[in-house]
């Protein structure tokens, strides 16, 4: 059952502070920051000041007892990077950035990327991160070399690679992994597809991302109607969840 739901693509279309409000009022969100060394302040990929903003705004909730659910979406050069054991992004973020990361994903979008089992095992310096791997039928010895090296792992499920498009039916879970799925969740179709998802994870916890469909049809705001919207759809969903534990 459906128990996180994540919103990628928060960007300077909106300020930090934004994010709060709809945290108070749905607590099981989690918020994805895309994250590109060669994509900063463009549509999708927030800003160094931006970035920097977030993370002293995390800083101040900090001290108030409140917080915000992050995860870092890496993306481009710095995915080459991480699977081979290359961790220099983390200077270029500011350990002040990436410290108020809980989760990392680790964006290959379908396209081979080259990997080391001594650069995968070197994730567990970085920090207690949980690391989630796409499952796109490319990459998938990933998954394979992260357990090996006993690194905290999880599976993004995203056969449309990236692009925002329904599959035609939703992958079974992987046995003993946590995972989430995402491709094509929108306001229109997301209580019909978590009812589809939840028949494959039954009472198995999982979480839902969405990018695409939660911004302006121009693709330059990110959209907080949306975003709401979308939130009190799965919030029945959660709700459910917590009332039957």
């Amino acid at each position: 059952m459906i128990t996180k739901v994540t919103i990628t693509g928060a960007d300077d279309s909106i300020q930090p502070a934004e994010l709060l409000a709809l945290t108070r009022e749905f607590p099981f969100v989690e918020w994805g920051i895309l994250l590109s060394r060669s994509s900063m302040g463009n549509n999708r990929f927030p800003s160094t000041m931006w970035l920097l903003t977030l993370a002293r705004y995390q800083k101040s909730l900090a001290q108030t007892g409140q917080q915000l659910t992050l995860s870092g979406h890496l993306c481009g050069r710095w995915v080459k990077d991480i699977l081979v054991g290359k961790h220099e992004f983390v200077d270029a973020l500011t350990p002040e950035v990436w410290d108020i990361f809980s989760r990392i994903q680790i964006n290959t979008h379908a396209e081979f990327h080259s990997a080391t089992a001594v650069g995968i095992g070197m994730l567990n310096r970085l920090r207690d991160k949980e690391f989630i791997f796409q499952y796109d039928n490319v990459n998938t010895i990933l998954l394979e070399l992260a357990r090996n090296a006993s690194v905290n792992h999880s599976a993004l499920f995203d056969l449309s690679h990236g692009v925002g498009k329904l599959p035609s039916q939703w992958p079974d879970l992987i046995q003993n992994l946590s995972c989430g799925y995402a491709g094509g969740l929108s306001p229109e179709n997301l209580r019909e597809q978590i009812y589809r998802i939840e028949e494959k994870a039954g009472d198995t916890p999982i979480w839902i991302d969405m990018e695409t469909h939660v911004r302006s049809n121009n693709d330059k705001q990110f959209d907080l109607g949306k975003v709401r919207a979308c939130l009190e759809i799965a919030s029945e969903f959660i709700e459910a969840y917590w009332h039957h534990e």
